[in-house]
This record gives structure tokens, sequence and C-alpha cells, in this order.
């Protein structure tokens, strides 16, 4: 059959072979878009929404007209009839039509387009009325997905998103002032101020251009509030305030809690809660700045911990505030003398009974004065009470705020105040009847992410503009907290880059931890040990003097005080220090003596860990804590053990593992990176010597670099490290070497389809292989079996593969060693259906190697696998599952830099674009292609590439 589209968003045609058809009629046209869309329909129903004019015999005449035109044009399979009643697109030939493909992904592309645009049949209002009944569902649909995606993109911060589906909403209803309203505040609370006014003012024109009239006074009121924030918040022409920066969305909070831009419209007290130089103070003082500008009174005490006792302390600087303003004579002289003395003679710490004597003063009597003092000011004034760190705050000074609070609630008076987050339960429980009646709203403030920290450092040190390792040492040391921050950037302007810690830093860590009691500084001693995260059974490994539960109870005192942090990572509980400064002092503060031993305890535990079960994880802490104590011996022996197993499963694609490893349980913090490892090999080359020893650890550094380098098609150096490696391999009679030598001057063979040098590699590495060396015939044997495939010689090299495939089996039992091999096995057995054009069994076959090949540790190998199926539904002209396919190749191929295979993904996948329509997405691949290809050299590759240019005309 004819490959037929057909296009119904925009104006509507249809392409057969990829020539446009022209029909004869509308109503014929008509008629089939209509049955694309149904996919089936009873004929009284085409006749009504067609011919719904004429009498019923006409209609079935123009019916069986329309019928036989489209089959005449689109071929007589394209219809199916059911008996008499029913007419369907037959769903055997089904064409491929836009309508269908329409999904919440692609459905904003088609925004322009619309359903049937500028389709009119003359006289026919019921098709008109179908169209518009359609359109209007396409309109919502649309609708719902741009809503869901500005939510989304609303979530998770992304400005662009937000704005690209603003403008489609907007674009969709223009007059719709809620909308307006709502996407202002989502840009007002993601702290873009400038496109939120942007949009009052776009909506201001369009209502006054066309309606006449204003936006409403919620979007006004809005407005301003919005105009006042952005006053309030940094700009680059006023003075830069470090803990400021990045708190917009904070900052819009705090607006609307003072005039009431919630739902119910109910001005809310703030509390502010964070950890210890995270900026919450002044965070308050621009609150302080805000509530200028709403024309409010604001009235600001701080609560110390050395006061925390004394009696209505906070309330004398209040009062004392009150002192200060220009209307205070006013106030006094609203208030009776007597009362006036009451206030005067408390505030300033004097007493009184009620009858005029010295003693104690009465609480009541004071009460009663401050409620009336205020009173009067809130006749004329709002006001704002502003406590930092409440936690401080005595219980006769909570008892009157919360009266005051009750009395004269949020429409008056608003209570905004800072807290330490150890004291969070405390606060909360003090300002228990605020919360209740929902008065209280809390903003956690944390420490800045690290792309807030890069642009901080950027703006205000440019030259760590363009070394994104230094900025990632900062953030790693301040962790984003505004004071450390500000003191290392500070330091640094003065002595230029440097880690160490200012003086006032280290004042304020040592201030953190004096009074500890000396169980739980010896854990943090012990934990300071430690890159990173630590299990209670490590710790106990130098504490072997203190029990399992009293050890538990420690850690909880410390999380308390908020000096560690407790981590699940999937049932396993991990403590981590807050902050890697404290961990950085404690741990310099130890003694280097003390330190060595201890590194020594834990590299030997974690050494016996890693060469008993020949466990892959343990090995970085090992090489850590030999680093640490200085055993070079040890470094460059496990760095090696570490280097070479790492190097097999990224760098071959079907890999044997000589250690047990799990997916994705590699210790990030202390992997090592591509270049790292280089330059431990080259450094490794070029000790001069020549020790057994030595000479073993430049024969696996030669091989390493050489199979890095032929892995990333850089061919020249690396077969002539892989050269080297062999002639020290035969010099220390180290067969083992040898065949590692041999299968990767294979993998080049494979990788540039040299079968001569392959059958030259294979034939010695059969010759070398003794019966010791198990896994190598396995491994052997799939490789010729490769070889007699690309000879032509299918069933012997079907025979062969499944002999090795069995040969693995038998051997893995079950542990996951050879799962790569087996799942290769199966792929090569589908490269030989493949070839003999059992395209079905094939794709079996490569989907069987998919699932064994993500059983155990995902590699390289498993994205020729999802490549070779993307290419047999590609030959199947299965075009959406190829693309599916093909992506998940391109993205398994690029997790580790691999270019073996990426380049044959890249060009399928530029074939199938073209299929799709998308040539300028087709053009990206196959210029990828082309780049790869121009270094990987492999002949096949090079054939697809030129298919497409001729296809294409690229």
């Amino acid at each position: 059959m004819a490959n037929i589209k057909v296009y119904l968003l925009g104006r509507p045609y249809v392409e057969m072979d990829g020539e446009r058809v022209n029909f004869p009629y509308k109503k014929a046209e008509g008629f089939f878009y209509y049955l694309c869309v149904k996919k089936t329909a009873t004929r009284e129903e085409i006749i009504s929404v067609l011919w719904g004019a004429d009498n019923e015999n006409v209609g079935r005449k123009n019916l069986r007209e329309a019928v036989y035109q489209i089959k005449k044009l689109l071929g007589k399979e394209i219809l199916v009839t059911v008996g008499h009643t029913s007419i369907s697109l037959n769903p055997e030939c089904m064409p491929e039509i836009d309508w269908d493909n329409l999904n919440d992904e692609n459905l904003l592309d088609a925004e322009e387009q619309g359903f049937l645009s500028h389709f009119m049949i003359k006289n026919s209002y019921e098709f008109e009325e179908w169209i518009s009944a359609m359109q209007e569902q396409y309109n919502k649909r649309f609708v719902k997905v741009a809503r869901e995606k500005l939510y989304k993109a609303d979530a998770t911060k992304n400005m662009e998103e937000i704005q690209k589906y603003s403008n489609i909403l907007l674009k969709q209803d223009p007059y719709n002032e809620k909308l307006y309203y709502e996407i202002m505040d989502i840009y007002a609370l993601n702290g873009n101020y400038n496109m939120a006014i942007k949009l009052y003012y776009d909506l201001e024109k369009i209502l006054a251009d066309e309606l006449g009239v204003e936006p409403s006074s919620e979007v006004t009121e809005l407005f301003h509030r919005i105009f006042n924030v952005k006053g309030n918040t940094n700009s680059d022409g006023v003075i830069w305030n470090l803990p400021f920066w990045g708190r917009n969305e904070e900052i819009y909070q705090i607006s609307e809690c003072i005039v009431g831009g919630a739902k119910d419209g109910c001005p809310r007290c703030v509390a502010i809660g964070g950890e210890d130089g995270v900026g919450k103070s002044a965070l308050l003082d621009k609150a302080m700045q805000m509530v200028k500008g709403y024309q409010m009174i604001g009235l600001y005490a701080a609560c110390y911990r050395e006061e925390s006792e004394f009696f209505l302390r906070p309330w004398s600087d209040i009062f004392w505030e009150v002192e200060q303003r220009a209307d205070y004579q006013v106030l006094r002289e609203s208030m009776s003398e007597e009362k006036w003395e009451q206030l005067e003679h408390f505030f300033k710490g004097k007493v009184m009974e009620e009858n005029g004597k010295s003693g104690a003063l009465n609480y009541q009597v004071m009460e009663q004065a401050v409620i009336d003092m205020f009173r009067k000011i809130l006749e004329h004034n709002k006001v704002v009470l502003f406590f930092d760190d409440i936690q401080w705050m005595d219980q006769t000074s909570l008892q009157l705020l919360n009266r005051l609070l009750l009395t004269f609630g949020t429409h008056k008076i608003l209570l905004m105040c800072t807290f330490n987050q150890e004291k969070d339960a405390d606060v909360m429980e003090s300002l228990n009847n605020i919360v209740k009646k929902g008065w209280l709203h809390v903003i956690n403030l944390f420490p800045f992410n690290e792309k807030e920290t890069n642009e901080i450092l950027c703006k205000f040190l440019p030259e760590l503009s363009e070394d994104q390792k230094k900025r990632q040492n900062v953030y790693r040391m301040t962790e984003g907290n505004a004071f450390f921050l500000m003191e290392s950037i500070n330091l640094m302007k003065e002595k230029g880059y440097t880690l160490e810690k200012s003086q006032k830093t280290n004042n304020v860590i040592k201030a953190r931890l004096v009074g500890l009691p000396e169980q739980e500084l010896e854990v943090l001693n012990c934990m300071s040990l430690f890159p990173e995260k630590v299990s209670i059974e490590e710790i106990e490994l130098l504490h072997l003097d203190m029990d399992r539960l009293t050890l538990v109870r420690v850690l909880e005192k410390l999380q308390e005080r908020h000096l560690i942090k407790e981590l699940l990572v999937g049932w396993n509980v991990y403590y981590k220090f807050e902050h890697q400064v404290f961990k950085e002092y404690i741990y310099d503060k130890q003694s280097v003596g003390k330190k060595r031993a201890y590194h020594q305890i834990l590299a030997e535990y974690y050494e016996a860990k890693a060469t008993g079960k020949k466990n892959f994880a343990y090995l970085p802490m090992t090489i850590h804590h030999y680093e640490k104590c200085h055993n070079l011996v040890k470094v460059y022996q496990y760095k090696i053990a570490y280097l070479k197993e790492y190097y097999t499963i990224v760098n071959e694609n079907f890999p044997v593992l000589h250690w047990e490893m799990e997916y994705g349980d590699d210790n990030q913090e202390l992997s090592f990176h591509a270049d790292e490892i280089l330059r431990l090999a080259e450094e490794v080359i070029r000790f001069e010597g020549d020790s057994h020893q030595l000479q073993e650890m430049k024969m696996e550094m030669y091989y390493v670099k050489g199979r890095f380098d032929i892995a990333i098609g850089e061919y020249e150096t690396g077969l002539a490290n892989i050269k080297a490696s062999e002639s020290l391999a035969e010099t220390l009679n180290d067969n083992k070497a040898r065949l590692n030598n041999y299968k990767q001057m294979i993998f080049y063979g494979i990788q540039i389809e040299n079968l001569l040098l392959v059958k030259k590699y294979v034939k010695e590495g059969m010759k070398l292989i003794d019966e010791t060396d198990t896994d190598e015939k396995g491994i052997f044997m799939r490789l010729k079996g490769w070889y007699l495939l690309h000879e032509g010689r299918y069933e012997e090299a079907r025979a062969l593969l499944t002999q090795a495939r069995e040969f693995f089996e038998n051997r893995d039992g079950g542990s996951g060693q050879y799962a790569m091999n087996i799942a290769a096995c199966y792929n090569y057995i589908g490269d030989v259906c493949r070839e003999m054009k059992e395209y079905q069994s094939a794709l079996s076959y490569y989907k069987i190697a998919i699932e064994k090949g993500t059983e155990k540790v995902v590699t390289n190998g498993l994205g020729q696998f999802y490549s070779n199926v993307g290419q047999m539904y590609y030959f199947m002209e299965k075009n959406t599952e190829a693309r599916t396919y093909l992506e998940k190749a391109i993205a398994c191929f690029e997790k580790n830099g691999y270019y073996w295979g990426l380049e044959r993904a890249e060009a399928y996948m530029a074939l199938v674009l073209l299929r799709f329509g998308e040539k300028d997405q087709a053009k990206k691949h196959y210029k990828k292609a082309v780049s790869l290809t121009e270094k990987m050299n492999n002949p096949t590759t090079v054939s697809v590439i030129r298919q497409i240019s001729k296809e294409a005309g690229f």
C-alpha cells in the first residue's frame, strides 16, 4: 500500500508517497477528514453531517459517490464497509494522521495551526458545527496542557519556560484578568518583577484600546504591591547586600503578608527561621524597609540569650522607639498622666504598687496600660512589631505579645520575627494562639544553592568567572551559608583566592562548639576523618568505648544542635556535618599523630572489606585513608586496581566484572574523573626504575591509556600505548596482560571493520589461552563468532555464539559477573538474523540483550543494544519506536562520553527525523554523526551517512 499522510492541523491536506493529493470536490475531502478523526461512523451519521439538507436517497447516493472517489484516489483498501451500516478507515492500512500523534509533549507546538483551519464547505452547517466542536475540544486540551506546563515550570523556577507558557495562555485568552493576576503573581514570586509590571501595562493598554475600561481593583492592587517590592530588592544600581542575593521570593511573600495578599485577604504575621548565618536578620531589616513603604509604623527590638531570664526586657526597646517618634508628645497627651507614669516607670526598670509605693509591679495594670497606648497609636496607624531572635524572649514578654495580637488582630498590628531552627518547636508553641488562627506565615530561609553562589562569586570576584573548579571549592566549603560566603569573599578580596577561614569564621565556629560535652566532641572528631557521610558502624570502629545506644543518643543530640544531619540512602542510615567548614575546623584542630592512627585503622578496615569480597565500592575509601596516612605504595596499588576496573566499565561494551559492584553504588565524592585518571597514568609511566613491581604498574597504565584512546577514536596514540603494554607483558611473561592487549587490538579491528586484524588476534589469543583462563575462553569464542558473522558464515557464527552464551551462563550462576557478555552473545545472534533478513527474530534477540544488559551494571554495550533495536524499527518503518530507542541509545553513549556506536545512532536518528519531516533536527544529528565518523572511521556508518546526504541533500 502507498504511504499516506494526513495533516488535519492548520490548512488540511493529504500526501501519498510524498506527493500532495487533490480531491475532486470539497465534500469528498470533508468526508475523508471526518473519518480520519472518527475512524468509523454510521452512514446515517455521515449523511447528516455532510448532506443533511438532501433527502435520504440523494444523501445515500452522494455518500456512495464520495466512497468511490476516495478509493479511486487513495486505493481500494483505504476504506472498509461493514454491511450497510457503517464505514471505517482500514486498520490494516491506517494512514499516518497528525491528529492521532498529538500528545501533551507536542500539542503546544501546533499553537498557530488549529483544527481544519480555513476549510469550509458551502451550505454544510452541520459540518461547520462539527469543526467548531472539535476546535473547542482542541482549545480546552491546549489550555489545560499549557497550564500544567506553566505550573511545572513555576515549581522548578524555570523562568524561560514560565514566560513561554504564560505567553501561550495569554494569547489564547487576552482579556482574562484572572489569568493576568495569576501570571503576574507567578512572575513576582519568582523575582521577575519587571515582567509582572510589564504584564500589567500590557493589560491596561489592551483593555483601554479595545474595551474602553481599566483593570480591576484586585489586579491594580497587586501591581502596586509588586512595584513596592521591586523597590526593596537588589538591582545593579544599588549597594550590594550579600545576605539578600536571591531572596526575591521571600521578599514577595512578606509583602503578601503585610497587605493580605492571600485569598482570604487577611494580613499575616511572619516568622523567619533558619540556621546561623543564613541571613535571617538581614531579611528582617529588609522587611522593616518595606513597612515604611506601606506607611506603617515599625518598632524593633532584639532578644538575647543572656537576657532571656530578664522580665519584659525586649519591650523596653519598643517603648524607647515609641519615645523617639515625632508624634510622641501627641500620644502622651492623649493618655492619662497616671497610665503614662505606669508605663514610664515600668519600661525604665522601676517598679510600683497600685497605691503608688515602691514594690512589685502589678502585671495586669501594666498590660492594660500597654494596650491603651497601642489603641491610641492604632487609631490612625498600623503597627508592625519586629523581634530578632524571638526564641530568647522571656515568657512574660511572649504573653504580652500574644495579648496585643489577639486584642487588635492582624488588620491593625503585625508581628515579624526571626528564630533559630534549633528552637523551631519552642517558638511555634509560644506563638500557638496566632498559629491556630492561621495568622502566622513561616519562611524557612535556606543557604544559597550552587547556582546562586556562582552568580555571587562571579559578580564580586570577577577573577573566578572562568574558574569553575575554584568556585566549586568555595561552595563546597561555605555550602552557600551567607555569613561564611561573605567572610570568604572579603578574605579573598584581601589575599586573593584562598580556602582559609577568616578569624571571624573561626570565632563563630568556636563559639558554637564551646560547652559541648566531651562525648559529643569526640564523636565529631571521629566523623571529621571521613570524606563525606559516615555510618554508625564506621564511627564505632574508632569509638570502641561507647555502646550503640549511647552513641545513638549522642548523634541525636548533635542533630538537635544542628551540627550534623541524618541521611537515608536506601534503607541505610548515615550522618554528615551540616557544614563543611565545621568538619574542616574540627579535623584541623586534632593532632597529626591521632589523625594518622585513626586513618590507618580505617584504611586497614576498608582494605579488608575491598579485597576480601572483591567489593569495588570500598576501593575509594581505602585509597582515601591510605593517602591521609601517607602510605604511597598502597595508594598506587589500589588506585590502579580502581582505575582498571572503572575503565573496564567505561571503555568496554561488554566487560567481565572482577569486583563486586552494583549500578549506582559508586561513591560520587571519591570517584575519579578521566583527566585525573590519565594524569595518574602519566605519573606512573614517568617513574624511573626497572623493578618488577614498577614494570607491572607501567604495563597496566599503558594498557588503560591505550584502551581509553581507542574507545574515543584516538587510534594512533591508543595503539602505541597498547603496543608498549604488550611489550612489557612479554618481558614479564604475563599472559593475562597479553590477552588483554590482544582484545584491545580486536576491538580496534571491530571498530574499523578490519576483518584480517580481528582474525589475526583472535587466532593469537586462542593459542595463548590455557585451561585456567576460563573467562578469556568465552570472550574469544564470542569474538570469533563476530568474525564468522562478518565473513558471511552465518550458521557457524550462530552456533559458536550460542555456545559462548551457554558457556557464560554456566559460569555466571546468577552472580551477574558475565551479564554483559551473555547480553553481547544475544546481540551478535541478533546481528546474524539481521544479515539474514530475519528482522523480527533480530528484534527479539536485541530486546533480550537489553533485558540482560540492565541486570547488574549498565555499560556502553546497552547503548549498542538500544541502537540496534532502533535501527530494526527503522527498517520496519515503525518510526515512533525507532526514535524512542535511538534517543535511549544516544543518552546511554553520552553518559560516559563514549563514541563507539554513537556515530551510527546519530546517523539513524537523522534518517528517522527525516521521515517525521523534521529536517532541521535531522541536520543537527547528521552533523554530529559526520564529526564522530571522521574520528571513528567505521565503514558501515560512512555508507549510512552517504545515504542521508543523498536523501536530504545535506
